[in-house]
């Protein structure tokens, strides 16, 4: 079937349930956009006055009014009066067929009805509405996109290349910068983003592809700006401010990796403002700042998303950790402990309450909660590793063989 069908939509009419059921499914691998159903004259042409049809496909014989009395209200307005309609009789009656005809019938489905005369009948009567450079172009992009999901990169090239000889594209250059990308061509992908972005100078897509492979190319500041031109198309398109905020997190982050705090900092509030009520982003900044040792930078972030939701446990061990570094102790304990309200059986919080501790030389609590870590995986090194210190500094010789730890509270 003809990839071109999926953008048509038809109208089958038929007063019998039976009648409809069956077409439908004599027409399922056409896939058509829409397939609106009528049982009834009126119906039929309320759905031509309301929606797109391409193809009516009718019964003759109905009542109240007849196929024939549709097809003349058909042809009687304007809006549908070049419509392609297709008329279920028995051909075998020539008279009906010949009134048909005069009444400006575009073809017949002979009854009873089979599958394959239908689809056939079906296909001639809508290729008319197909462009032939366009189903070949349309050939090439699904043959890219099944080739990318099975990760046969050269195929994915090769047929997007192909597609971009039959027009220029923009989903074309996208989806071949991303396998260019993929395939490490670095300086071929960005080509093909730019390119996107002249015959679409508002694609986001675009903007955050090239972004990204300037990016991987060590060209940040060249990415900044290109991101900068992704936010004022953002704007001029109106987005919602969930995607400015989100090319801002992408900016600080850029900026982070240049050193430049303050400037990532603008980034992170500009984020901010565009989408002030987004837990998820003001973490994923305060772990951007984190993971860039800006512990201190990182407290405001995890503490507004702690406003916005005051059950995200693993913000509470993340704003503790950022606290131990600065050697906040108290704080960070207080905020372990909320989050081992929620999961009192993380092994992960109850080492880190532990690795505070440790810090403190609080060495006997440390060790209580090094050993729940442990009773709950005894395979957490890191834990051992830990534990063994905690004991050696208490006096214990663990090579030697440590005495067992203290129960569990």
């Amino acid at each position: 079937m003809k990839l071109s069908y999926r953008k048509l939509s038809v109208l089958l009419v038929d007063q019998v349930s039976t009648g409809l059921d069956t077409l439908k499914t004599y027409l399922e691998d056409f896939q058509f956009y829409r397939t609106w159903t009528a049982q009834d004259v009126e119906s039929a042409i309320k759905i031509l006055k309301d929606k797109p049809v391409n193809l009516v496909v009718s019964a003759w014989k109905m009542q109240p009014q007849s196929g024939f009395q549709l097809l003349q209200r058909i042809r009687a307005a304007e809006k549908t009066r070049e419509l392609p309609v297709l008329l279920m009789i028995d051909r075998k009656d020539k008279a009906l067929e010949q009134k048909a005809l005069e009444l400006g019938a575009s073809g017949f489905l002979n009854t009873p009805l089979a599958m394959e005369p239908v689809r056939l009948t079906v296909a001639q009567m809508l290729d008319q509405f197909v462009d032939e450079d366009e189903e070949t172009f349309m050939q090439h992009m699904t043959k890219a996109r099944k080739s990318v999901r099975l990760g046969k990169l050269d195929q994915a090239e090769e047929s997007y290349q192909n597609a971009l000889k039959v027009k220029s594209s923009k989903e074309a250059m996208l989806g071949l910068g991303r396998i260019l990308k993929e395939k490490g061509d670095m300086e071929a992908a960005a080509t093909a983003f730019i390119s996107a972005l002249r015959l679409d100078p508002k694609s986001l897509r675009a903007f955050l592809g090239l972004a990204s492979v300037y990016n991987i190319m060590g060209r940040k500041t060249d990415a900044l700006k290109v991101l900068a031109g992704a936010v004022m198309a953002a704007k001029r398109m109106k987005k919602s401010g969930k995607v400015t905020a989100s090319l801002h997190f992408y900016m600080g982050e850029l900026e982070l990796q240049l050193k430049q705090l303050k400037k990532a900092l603008d980034h992170f509030h500009e984020a901010t403002d565009d989408n002030p009520k987004d837990p998820d982003m003001q973490v994923k900044m305060g772990d951007a700042l984190s993971d860039s040792g800006h512990f201190a930078e990182s407290e405001e972030f995890y503490q507004r998303a702690l406003e916005l939701d005051p059950e995200l446990a693993h913000v509470y061990n993340r704003l503790g950790i950022s606290y131990r570094k600065q050697k906040k102790y108290d704080l960070a304990l207080n905020l372990f402990g909320k989050a081992l309200n929620f999961h009192p059986q993380d092994e992960h919080l109850l080492y880190n309450m532990a690795h505070c501790l440790w810090d403190m030389n609080s060495l006997e609590k440390a060790t209580e909660y090094l050993s729940r870590a442990l009773k709950l995986n005894p395979e957490f090194k890191e834990a051992q590793m830990l534990l063994d210190a905690v004991l050696n500094k208490l006096g214990y010789k663990v090579s030697e063989g440590a005495p067992p730890p203290p129960p569990v509270p």
